[in-house]
């Protein structure tokens, strides 16, 4: 094509020879621009046709591992507000004049200390938008936005899980071995089945939990314990909601 407008050109020229040099010289300037600027277009939607196709791959991956967050964080969820109702149970027990039943208390206190479950949060797609500076190729401003404000959401779901985890394992989990038979509470359920190990045995010892739990300072180590429940399910109900809220605009955006 820009042979035909070079002999077009030069046709029309040749027409008027005192300026059929100027004619020629600014004919080969503009073909040239014109080529240029071709070139340039191709190029440019070469490189615009790369960073959709890297988009949808980095949006495919988001989409993958923030189903599976939200998977994780639901089961969670749901296992603290189990752990933080047998916590408010336990104290209208300390309250309550009634006789206590041993196995109800044991029970109670294996939810307490064992529902509870670590969030497993895959980092892995998100880490690598943020290492190679990739979070530019998605267009959604909305969705650059959301995702730009993940190491807020995460780490501060974090901070809440390390105060109660602090406190329970270092504080609350200690005081029970004088208060409450242990031994007689449930093994976690997470374990593997194919373990084949031995079962324990229920104790033989015998303490009288009218004693052992109904004073003021076990009553406020169970509600310090819950409050510290009820802090960390509102950080995994708000990031709960983060990620779902990104799941949507992912989804929107996948092609």
């Amino acid at each position: 094509m820009i042979n035909f407008f070079r002999k077009t050109r030069k046709k029309l020229a040749d027409d008027n020879k005192p300026l059929k040099y100027l004619r020629y010289a600014i004919g080969e300037i503009v073909l040239v621009m014109i080529g240029i600027l071709l070139a340039l277009q191709v190029n440019n939607w070469n490189n615009s046709r790369i960073d959709r196709s890297k988009e949808q791959a980095i949006l495919k991956n988001l989409h993958v591992d923030f189903k599976t967050n939200i998977n994780n964080l639901d089961n969670v969820y749901n296992n603290s507000v189990e752990a933080y109702q047998a916590s408010v149970i336990l104290l209208d027990i300390i309250k309550d004049d009634n006789v206590i039943d041993p196995e109800e208390v044991e029970r109670l206190i294996d939810d307490i200390i064992n529902k509870i479950k670590s969030m497993d949060i895959i980092t892995g797609s998100i880490d690598e938008i943020f290492h190679t500076g990739s979070l530019h190729l998605i267009r959604d401003p909305a969705l650059r936005k959301q995702l730009s404000n993940w190491s807020y959401y995460l780490t501060d779901t974090e901070d809440d899980m390390v105060i109660y985890r602090d406190y329970l394992y270092g504080l609350f989990i200690p005081t029970l071995t004088e208060k409450v038979l242990l031994r007689n509470t449930s093994v976690p359920s997470f374990f593997e089945d194919d373990l084949d190990l031995q079962k324990i045995s229920k104790s033989n010892f015998n303490l009288d939990y009218d004693k052992t739990i109904r004073s003021v300072e076990f009553e406020n180590q169970v509600y310090n314990n819950a409050l510290n429940y009820m802090y960390v399910i509102n950080s995994y109900k708000i990031f709960q909601n983060y990620l779902k809220d990104n799941l949507e605009l992912i989804e929107s955006n996948i092609k």
